[in-house]
């Protein structure tokens, strides 16, 4: 294997488990702080001394309701990692196909001589 096939594989290998733990962290966040709101909400609903003594402020069942419904539909809105890791995908294939398709080949042409002509200057020291 020559030096640029290893060093674009390795390259390949770490960007990838890189991306990856990057999202697994990203969706990890994502369902503490709907376990954090979640258990913010129970702790409210404990703590509060509205309605301890006088019942007229006391929460209603239309609030507990609200609440129930807003779980239902977090839960519910909240994307799975294969949704994620696919959107991003999707993104990324849609960047790469519109530079691909807006980029000028003569200019990528000219861009990769200028480089390799950098490259021979530096390597014979002119």
């Amino acid at each position: 294997m020559g030096f640029f096939a290893g060093f674009f594989s390795g390259f390949a290998l770490t960007t990838s488990v890189l991306y990856l733990t990057v999202q697994v962290h990203r969706s990890t966040r994502l369902e503490q702080r709907r376990a954090i709101r979640e258990q913010v909400d129970q702790i409210n609903w404990l703590a509060s001394s509205a309605g301890a003594y006088d019942r007229r402020f006391a929460p209603k069942e239309k609030d507990l309701r609200d609440i129930e419904e807003r779980r239902r539909t977090a839960a519910q809105q909240q994307p799975t990692m294969k949704e994620v890791l696919k959107h991003r995908w999707n993104q990324e294939v849609e960047i790469l196909a519109r530079k691909a398709h807006e980029s000028r080949w003569e200019d990528v042409r000219e861009t990769a001589v200028e480089g390799w002509r950098a490259a021979l200057r530096l390597v014979k020291k002119e």
